[in-house]
């Protein structure tokens, strides 16, 4: 199809991708504020309505007194408390709800004005993709509901690694929709962009693990940990490296710094192939480092954590899509500067 038929598409691609982040913001705010819990049932179309008068909200209070962490940690709660954590929760979920009216209602008219052809796989697996992550969000929310007092550390970090997918491949599709296909080998730059959004996602798991077990918490400390470079009491809890709170500190610190280690390496390996746009990457990644280190400092204060947990967690994602970006544009950046025909090969960036 014509480049002005498939942009249309494009854009809304890119809507979406931003709607994403939305959402990724809403489930950040919604995990530091331990609002996760407050609703206790799945109900895809009458969950929509909240409660509206005091009975309704006497009986979902009601249910989450029946869970563990009203019982262990939250019986201090009243019932305006609760109205304030059940929001977030709510919120959090309407807004799950509209991602999928936002991408089925244009899809539907992109479909029949035939402006998917080609994409028509790509576009239901993004559909698919969706649909998975909100199944895969009350898995996540169940975990907590029987003896856990928070939800799974691991199924937070399953849902977190879906919203971020889904979010790259939603940039990677919506970039390709505007500025249209290239056929060529990647070379070394995108590459390398590709192997460290490798790295990023491991990063973001352990990031994942840091929230779910609270670890921030066990190390308030920095650049130390607790006083000490390589702490001591490890697997003081009996798990693993992605069990013990000590054992994941360590592990995503010592992670931040090899990937801000490697962008810096990329950066400079790509001033001549890329040029200004290798400097999002870079960017980010400082301020990610920094935000890091303010979060861990700031652990055992609520309200700084809030705004400090939610911030890195957006910035870790934003330099997500700025690599993506990079593994995007490197090959046409090529193309531009040695004005050369690409090589016959694999699609690079075909959406």
């Amino acid at each position: 199809m014509s480049p002005a038929s498939r942009r249309p598409v494009g854009l809304w691609l890119l809507a979406m991708a931003v709607a994403v982040l939305v959402q990724v913001v809403l489930g950040g705010v919604t995990r530091l504020t331990d609002s996760g819990l407050s609703i206790t049932e799945w109900k895809p179309i009458l969950g929509v309505v909240p409660p509206t008068d005091e009975a309704g909200w006497g009986e979902a209070f009601a249910k989450y007194q029946q869970i563990p962490q009203f019982q262990r940690l939250k019986s201090h709660l009243t019932l305006e408390d609760f109205k304030v954590i059940y929001f977030w929760e709510w919120f959090h979920r309407l807004w799950g709800r509209l991602l999928g009216v936002f991408f089925v209602v244009p899809m539907v008219v992109f479909w029949r004005r035939r402006r998917l052809e080609g994409l028509e796989a790509r576009v239901l697996g993004l559909l698919a993709l969706g649909g998975a992550q909100g199944v895969m969000g009350w898995v996540m929310v169940a975990s907590g509901l029987q003896e856990l007092v928070y939800v799974s550390h691991l199924r937070l970090a399953a849902h977190f690694l879906l919203a971020a997918v889904l979010l790259g491949w939603l940039v990677w599709l919506g970039l390709g929709c505007v500025a249209g296909p290239l056929r060529g080998s990647p070379g070394p730059v995108a590459k390398g962009a590709a192997a460290l959004l490798v790295l990023l996602f491991v990063q973001f798991a352990w990031g994942a693990f840091m929230a779910g077990l609270k670890a921030a918490a066990v190390a308030p400390t920095w650049p130390t940990i607790n006083g000490q470079w390589l702490p001591s009491g490890l697997f003081g809890g009996g798990g693993w490296w992605w069990n013990d709170p000590l054992a994941v500190h360590l592990v995503h610190r010592t992670l931040g710094y090899g990937l801000a280690l490697g962008v810096v390496g990329w950066w400079w390996a790509s001033r001549r192939a890329l040029g200004v746009p290798r400097h999002a990457p870079l960017g980010l990644v400082g301020l990610q480092v920094l935000l890091g280190a303010l979060t861990t400092l700031n652990a055992l204060d609520p309200a700084r954590l809030l705004w400090l947990g939610v911030t890195h967690q957006v910035t870790g994602l934003l330099l997500m899509v700025s690599l993506v970006a990079a593994v995007f544009w490197a090959p046409r950046r090529a193309r531009a500067l040695t004005g050369a025909v690409p090589q016959a090969g694999a699609l690079v960036t075909q959406p």
